[in-house]
């Protein structure tokens, strides 16, 4: 399969890397097909010239020609693995993409529910994938979401039934090791919340450094009436990693979504929430912190389409950025005609360390309905110097002042992880990017 037009090596790569796997259904080989037609059509990976991706550019990555990631060798996983830390609770890991039984385990589940990999589903239990697999996440629209729909390995399928089940916190964990080559992994997400059902998902995605690599995650999460999810995103991959997430959610009535992604590491993060409030009284929350120097890139772009009456959404987002790192925000509101007493609002907070680093926030509200509470505000600033006097006054140094400051901003994004094992890898991963990091974290 080809490409037209004007392809960078990257595009190009994937799309020769195209093949229908033998073990695939027939329906999933047709969406595939369908998939990488989607992404001939849309020109390959986006770049500056479409508007969502205006401030977010992937030349780096697009010269370079990616090579689908093999299987895992040796014990490269687990080592990477470690660097997550423990975690009491289900666990499912894939390295570069395939599933590891071995560092896995799914035990503690409510009765019925289904927490297995997307591979074993499709051999095992069709019925509960074919119909939500690829629904949300449209191919014809998102090349991203196209790339990773035609090119995914495995992924994880979680299905929650009725009744008010309540699951254990989850982690899925993607490890990406380079071996010197560009490479690209497609991690997939398939998450089904029954009525009334309530579950915490936890997506750590950690690679090595020494190589390029695109990790491109798709998740699609439905929610039922009265479900409760909670999704964390959480990346520390390595420097020059791009990970272009993309999560896309449909909620009925009275269901409650929380997102919360943390952006530490990478060249490009860009995660990308779209949702759907279908049902009345659906509550969205989402929030996420960024922190990028050097020329690295940190871009959280929130599309919440308001379709139903008395929904509510809040995005809350912050960035640290040093060096000349870019900061991005795009929140985008649609409430549609008839979606009467919506509730929306946007904060978007910037903190610069730097004369060049720049930040780009764009907050967009398309209203079609006369009764609705939607607001929006942001800030961009820098550490306040009488701040920073006060506490060299009281005997700090100016790199232990100016730590403790930008971990006050930081603080917030941080204590709004519930699991307390990744709050403490987060508390520890935003101190090490400090001045006197380290001194805080023996504090802590």
């Amino acid at each position: 399969m080809t490409l037209g037009g004007s392809v960078t090596p990257a595009a190009e790569s994937l799309a020769a890397a195209f093949t229908i796997g033998p073990d695939d259904p027939a329906w999933l080989g047709d969406l595939r097909e369908e998939a990488i037609a989607g992404l001939r059509s849309l020109g390959g990976l986006p770049t500056t010239r479409h508007e969502d991706w205006r401030y977010t550019s992937l030349t780096a990555l697009a010269s370079h020609r990616l090579e689908r990631a093999r299987p895992d060798e040796g014990d490269a996983a687990a080592a990477l693995l470690e660097r997550a830390g423990s975690w009491n609770g289900p666990q499912l890991v894939f390295a570069n993409g395939r599933y590891r039984s071995d560092l896995s385990w799914a035990q503690g589940l409510p009765p019925g529910a289904v927490l297995i990999s997307l591979g074993e589903a499709l051999r095992e239990v069709p019925d509960l994938v074919r119909p939500h697999l690829g629904r949300l996440a449209r191919v014809d629209r998102h090349a991203l979401v196209a790339a990773n729909t035609a090119l995914f390995d495995d992924g994880v399928l979680l299905h929650l039934p009725v009744a008010g089940a309540v699951a254990p916190p989850i982690r899925i964990v993607h490890l990406t090791s380079l071996p010197g080559r560009a490479v690209a992994t497609f991690p997939r997400l398939l998450l089904v919340a029954g009525e009334g059902s309530l579950v915490t998902v936890v997506e750590h995605s950690i690679s090595a450094e020494g190589g390029r690599a695109l990790v491109a995650p798709v998740a699609e999460i439905v929610l039922a009436p009265g479900a409760e999810v909670n999704h964390y995103r959480f990346q520390e991959e390595g420097l020059e990693t791009f990970e272009l997430a993309s999560l896309h959610v449909e909620q009925a009535a009275e269901s409650r979504f929380t997102s919360h992604s943390l952006a530490l590491g990478g060249q490009v993060a860009r995660a990308e929430l779209h949702a759907r409030l279908l049902g009345e009284r659906a509550e969205l929350t989402a929030s996420g912190l960024g922190m990028a120097s050097a020329s690295r890139i940190t871009d959280a772009f929130v599309n919440v389409e308001h379709v139903a009456p008395r929904c509510t959404s809040t995005q809350t987002f912050k960035t640290v950025l040093d060096g000349r790192a870019r900061g991005v925000f795009t929140g985008r509101v649609r409430v549609a005609p008839g979606a009467q007493k919506t509730s929306a609002q946007q904060s978007s907070s910037n903190l610069l360390l730097s004369d060049d680093a720049t930040v780009d926030t764009r907050p967009q509200l398309e209203i079609l309905a006369d009764d609705v509470k939607c607001s929006h505000g942001g800030s961009v600033g820098q550490l306040d110097p009488t701040s920073l006097f006060y506490l060299r006054t009281r005997g700090l140094s100016e790199p232990a002042a100016r730590s403790l400051l930008i971990y006050a901003f930081a603080a917030g994004m941080v204590e709004l992880v519930r699991p307390e094992p990744l709050r403490a890898r987060a508390r520890q991963l935003v101190a090490s990017r400090l001045p006197a990091g380290a001194r805080l974290v023996e504090a802590a």
